[in-house]
This record gives C-alpha cells, structure tokens and sequence, in this order.
C-alpha cells in the first residue's frame, strides 16, 4: 500500500494561518516592595508563569494564539494606586493598538482598589476590545461562559482592596515605629552615606568614597554664598550628581561617557539643607495618599520623627550653622528684590576705586535711594559720605564729610578738560613711552604665563599616572578621591594664576588703543553721563573729599613726567584743589 503524505500545500498553510485568532499580549507584573532583594525574583517568576501559560495555550490548537509583545512591571508600588508607571505604559500601548491582550498572574497583581479593577476589567478593557487574562485565578474574558465567573472576580477584588487598606495601616504602624527607634525608612541614602542594616536598624554609614565631595559643598558654598556657585565647581571637576553615582558608583564622570548631566542649584541646595549631615534624622515629613503616590501630603512639623546623633555625621556643626546662616542672608537677599526700588537700578559706581575722605583718608562710602516726587516721578539719587564722620569712638574725622554725585561731577569735569587738553598738546610722546613700557611689561607677563602653563602640564602627568594605578585596582577610589580632590584645589590655583597672565597680557596689548580713545572721549565729553569707570581708573590715582565740597584730585599722567628732549615730563602726580562756587 502506497504511503500517503500529510504534507500540507503552501496554500493550506496561508488558509489556516489566516483562520487563526492572534493576540498581542503585554504580560504585567507588580511587586509592593523593593526593600527586600529576594522579591525582585518575584518579577521575574510572575512573567514567567505568565509565559508558561502563553507557551501551553498556544499548544492546544484552539484557534487562538497569543504573541507575547512586551512585559511591563511595577516595582515597589501598591496595588491600592493604578499611578504606575509600568501599568500606564501598558495602557498608552492598549490605546495605539499594540496590545490587545493583557495578562497577569494573578487579579491582585493587577490592582486591589476594587472599584477601579473591575471598571478596568468589566467596562475598559472590553470596550477596547482587550482580553484580560489572570493565569493563577482561571480568568479569562476570551472564553465561553466566562461571564459566570464574574461574580468571583467581583469578590476577588473586593478582598484584595480590603486587605491593601487593613496592610496600609498596619505599614504606617510600623513605619513610624521604626522612625522612633531611629531606623533610616527611606528610599536610597542620601549622597554622602550608604545604608546598612543592623540588626533590625537599617542605619546610615559614611561612604569613604563621597564623603569629602559633601564636605567640599559645605565649604565651597560658605566661602562664594551661591549655590550656582558651588554647582558650576562641581560640573567643572567633573564630579557625577547623586543620582549619576547611584547609577554608576563612579564619583567621576567617565570620560569615555559623552554624556553627562552634571549639578544643578537644586541638588546642591537638597545637601545644604539636610540635617541629615550633622548626624540628625528628620522623617515623616510627608506621606502619599492611595490614590495618587505622587501627591505628596506636607505633615506640620509636630509630626515629624526627628532623631539627633542617629548616626555619624559628616559635616561639624559649626560649618552646618555657617551655611545656615548664608542661606538666611541669600533668602532674604532674594526677598529684598521685590523692594520698591525695582525697575531703578543702581549704576555703575565709577569713583569705587578712586574717592577718600581728605580729613581722615577713610573710603568713601555710596549712598543711593530712590526718591518719589509729587508728581509721582522717581529718579535715584547717588552720593558718598565718610563713615568715620560723627562717629563718637573715632577722633580723626569729628565732622560730617558729604557730598552729591551731582555736585562731585560738577566740580570735576571742568578739571578733567582742562588737565587732558594740556596732556594731549603732546600726543607723540606718550604713544612712544606707552609702547615701550607695554613691550617691557608684555614679556614678563609671557614667562609668568610659560612658567604656570609646565607647572600645570606636571600636575597632569601626575593626575594621570594616578588615574591608571585607580582603574588597574592598584589604588582604591577612596584614596583616588582624596589625591583628586587636593589636586583639584593645586590646579584651580594654577590656572587661575594662568587666567590673570593670559587677561594682564591682553590688557596690556590693548592698552596703546584704549589709552589715546579714552583721551578723546574725555575731550569730547558734554555731561557727566560720559564718564566711565574706565576713564576715572585711567587718568586718576585718587580724588580727596573735603567738608565744604572741596575735592583734591591726584591725577595718575600729568604733562610733567616724561622727559622729551630736555624739556618738560609727560608723567607724573599733579594736585589740584577746586572749590565749589
């Protein structure tokens, strides 16, 4: 008898494919918490039941088959809040169509909020056309009858959503219980620390490999009072933020990574803040409804759970209260912009450098205010005052030393005209000896800048060689930390020294131009809205104020001190004094 072959024709084969029922299933699992490491497995063995069923019910040949899409999962997060991220990207996919077909392990991994289970079972899911299959519960809204088990997933939920609310009090319970023994309850440990359980604690430990970074903070944000500051420090050594180092356990940023976020003002504000540094646990400050993990309920401060020398502390408590008190002073230089001065700036103050008091040679002090006239109008008067004067405990300047910035500008233009209408007769000649001065000063400035720039290639050659010892294990990065942070400090100096070379070098190559332009403009000036800063640091050494409103200019060039031929200086100090009136 002839054999007969079982071997189905192509055609055959695209009918019956045809014919079969395919679903695109995403399989959800959830666990409430990642605390305990051995339940991170649990992920794993839901999606696995999840795919044993798949792969068997796809054995049976029924018709229908079901092609695994994607696997979505929610870790640490309670059933009671359908606000997860793994379960909304499931349902972002159900509504473009990539899912039709949701599988669980069981109906209380999918949620135990009764009311908004059975809304997504009973009414979402089938109005999308989406199956829902709960392997371990024998649900399933694709088969035939199923509508008898309704009633059982109905009850189902309701005991799930009765035990997530009798687990969530008895979780805040333990919760607080465990804040007053003084056992760290939160998320990861903040930056500077690591976690650690002792016994039934679970207690914070410094970590050798940031604490100094934490240190530094503190630091750093004392001496500048800005936390852009500190920020910018951080960023431009290269330091990883705390949830870079959490990622990664690099404090550095790998140069081989391109990207690379950095610090920002708010996480180095969240560290200066924490009182957590100084040894101090503050918890309980806020807690999450069921609802909506995300929002975040403030607890008045009698509520919190605050415990002092929980652990050890990083940062002295003297640095802590300095820092405190920058903060202080930077809210309320924050608060003070909203002062009724807004929209009249101060300008630039352009005899900062230049004005004394003649009676005891103090500084002179700035005073500014903005003055409201009937009209309405305001305007901001500048003036300058000694503060030696009338003071009770100082002698040498018992009289009240004012004046205007109006009446100084008057007093000193017509001076200015005058002084440089002589000293410009002689153009040439300050040109030459400006040149040869600048050629002088030029190429001394150029071997401090050749000498900072060796010292700057040897630091790193040296950082270098260390880098290596540290990534070939032969030095461990709590030490690498620790040489890099010095080394750091080292060769911030050098390069800000190479910063003053490189800018006194440029200075001093634009000074010829500036020099003759600022004569010009001082020639040409109609009103004291002319004079500049640069202008008054050029031409004046010092200008004396007297009671009265007298002034004693010292000007720094004088047509008296450089030698041409045999005849007058071009350079020289020349005094003036000028009474108003």
């Amino acid at each position: 008898m002839g054999r007969i072959s079982k071997r189905k024709t192509s055609g055959q084969q695209t009918e019956e494919k045809c014919s079969e029922l395919r679903f695109k299933a995403g399989i959800y699992a959830r666990l409430s918490s990642d605390q305990d490491v051995r339940k991170n497995e649990s992920l794993e063995v839901q999606i696995e039941i999840a795919k044993k069923f798949v792969e068997e019910f796809n054995e049976q040949k029924t018709g229908e088959v079901i092609d695994i899409v994607e696997c979505y999962t929610d870790l640490g997060k309670t059933g009671s809040n359908f606000e997860r991220e793994g379960f909304l990207r499931l349902l972002q996919d159900v509504r473009l169509g990539d899912i039709n077909c949701v599988i669980v392990k069981d109906l209380s991994r999918f949620g135990r909020n009764y009311l908004e289970a059975g809304n997504y079972i009973e009414k979402i899911f089938p109005f999308l056309g989406v199956r829902f299959i709960a392997v371990a519960d024998g649900f399933d809204t694709g088969k035939d009858g199923n509508e008898n088990k309704q009633m059982a997933s109905e009850i189902k939920n309701l005991i799930n959503d009765m035990y997530a609310k009798d687990f969530s009090k008895k979780a805040k319970l333990h919760l607080k219980q465990r804040r007053e023994e003084g056992s760290y309850v939160g998320g990861p440990p903040p930056y500077g620390y690591r976690a650690e359980w002792n016994g039934k604690r679970r207690v914070l430990l410094p970590d050798e490999n940031t604490r100094d970074i934490v240190t530094f903070i503190y630091e750093k944000f004392v001496e500048t009072e800005n936390y852009t500051a500190v920020a910018d420090e951080l960023n431009r050594r290269r330091i990883n933020p705390p949830y870079q180092y959490k990622k990664t356990k690099e404090v550095y940023h790998s140069a081989a990574d391109v990207f690379y976020k950095g610090w920002d003002k708010g996480a180095v504000e969240r560290i200066l803040k924490s009182e957590t540094y100084v040894g101090t646990l503050v918890q309980g400050k806020t807690s999450i409804t069921a609802k909506n993990e995300k929002n975040r309920i403030h607890k008045p401060e009698d509520d919190w759970v605050i415990t002092e020398g929980a652990h050890e502390p990083l940062i002295e408590e003297k640095l802590y209260k300095d820092a405190a008190e920058v903060r202080k002073k930077i809210k309320a230089r924050t608060a003070s912009h909203k002062h009724h001065t807004k929209g009249y700036p101060l300008e630039e103050n352009i005899f900062d450098s230049v004005l004394y008091c003649g009676v005891c040679g103090r500084k002179m002090t700035r005073s500014s205010r903005v003055k409201q006239y009937a009209d309405g109008e305001k305007a901001r008067l500048d003036g300058y005052f000694c503060l030696n004067g009338k003071e009770t405990k100082v002698t040498v300047c018992p009289e009240s030393n004012r004046i205007s910035k109006s009446e100084l500008l008057d007093i000193l233009l017509p001076l200015i005209r005058v002084e440089f209408e002589v000293l410009l007769s002689k153009p040439k000649c300050y040109v030459d000896y400006g040149k040869d001065k600048i050629a002088e000063e030029i190429k001394k400035t150029e071997a401090n800048l050749h000498r900072t720039e060796g010292n700057i290639r040897r630091f790193h050659e040296e950082e270098s060689s260390i880098y290596m010892d540290y990534r070939i294990g032969k030095v461990p990065q709590k030490e690498y930390v620790s040489f890099k942070m010095k080394q750091e400090d080292k060769l911030e100096e050098l390069k800000k020294q190479k910063q003053e070379w490189e800018k006194e070098k440029k200075t001093l190559e634009k000074l010829e131009t500036k020099y003759l332009a600022a004569i010009k403009a001082l020639l040409k000036m109609k009103s004291g809205k002319d004079l500049t800063k640069d202008m008054v640091e050029a031409f004046i050494s010092k200008i004396y104020v007297y009671p009265g409103k007298r002034i004693e200019v010292l000007f720094t060039v004088t047509p008296d001190s450089i030698k041409v031929s045999s005849e007058n200086s071009c350079m020289s100090e020349r005094r003036e004094i000028m009474e108003k009136g």
